[in-house]
């Protein structure tokens, strides 16, 4: 009964966690009209690091990493967000964002090999159906009538990252069960800030120095609190209960549900093939989970 509770409770943490990313390109589209992509990601990481601190501190989480844990980590935050934002921002000065979504969404195809080669994790067919269904729906969304270039540099870019992904979700599976969610992503964001600020202070910090404005900044904090916290404290939770490979498939409702995060904020039409995309996409999410 209790294992139960906890993968409907994984389950839905996850869907919520995957509809406040799809949800972020609207608020990382205003606060990079005053931002620069790097500082953007820099101040939403610390944010995200200063209450995940309030907020394991006053819960009494902060176990000790030991030398392997602290490894773990570190390897984590250097998988996702450094290593995975540096090549996706790269990957789109040659590539549009149709291009990134549909590459990205390599990533899910590819979790089940590289999960069973590193930690031997065992899935069934159906979730291998369940991934090419989805990546479908997502071929569908982005491929009519809109632009798509695959610049061989920008998609071997993209490539890369859709495995650092899965690379990261590796390392949370193998973190001891002692970790609450909350503390993990906490120790996660705080060595990603080891490898960022340096990269920010060589390359971008006079690009920060401006004048400050009520909305990107309101943007940066709902980007560190639901998108960098909450999101990934689900995301955390889900992996450790249903897997890599069946997490990861969650990621392709990222570019169905956008449009519909930008109808729902924006008031922009939602076209036929998003409709028929979107329930595509959800179907193989569906057949993915399957176990039997």
């Amino acid at each position: 009964m209790v294992r139960n509770k906890s993968l409907t409770l994984a389950y839905c943490g996850i869907v919520l966690s995957e509809i406040f990313w799809a949800a972020s390109f609207i608020f990382t589209k205003e606060a990079l009209t005053l931002y620069s992509p790097f500082s953007v990601v820099v101040m939403r990481i610390t944010i995200a690091t200063l209450i995940l601190f309030l907020f394991c501190g006053l819960r009494h989480e902060l176990e000790k990493p030991t030398r392997r844990e602290w490894l773990l980590f570190t390897l984590a935050g250097i998988f996702q967000p450094f290593i995975y934002f540096i090549l996706e921002a790269y990957g789109l000065q040659f590539s549009s964002p149709n291009t990134a979504s549909l590459v990205l969404a390599l990533g899910p195809l590819l979790s089940p090999f590289i999960a069973w080669i590193l930690i031997r994790e065992r899935v069934t067919i159906y979730t291998f159906i369940g991934l090419f269904v989805s990546a479908g729906g997502i071929a569908l969304i982005v491929l009519i009538g809109e632009n798509v270039n695959f610049n061989p540099l920008g998609v071997t870019l993209l490539a890369f990252a859709a495995i650092t992904t899965v690379l990261y979700c590796i390392c949370l599976r193998k973190v001891d069960a002692r970790f609450k969610p909350a503390t993990i992503v906490f120790y996660i964001d705080l060595t990603s800030l080891v490898f960022f600020l340096p990269t920010w202070l060589l390359f971008d910090h006079s690009r920060s120095f401006v004048a400050p404005s009520l909305h990107p900044l309101g943007s940066i904090l709902i980007l560190a609190v639901f998108c960098s916290v909450v999101s990934y404290i689900f995301f955390c939770n889900a992996v450790r209960y249903i897997g890599v490979a069946r997490a990861n498939a969650f990621s392709n409702l990222i570019p169905a549900l956008t449009p519909v995060c930008v109808w729902a904020i924006a008031g922009e039409m939602i076209s036929w093939n998003d409709y028929l995309g979107i329930f595509i996409v959800i179907s193989g999410l569906f057949i993915s989970q399957r176990k039997r």
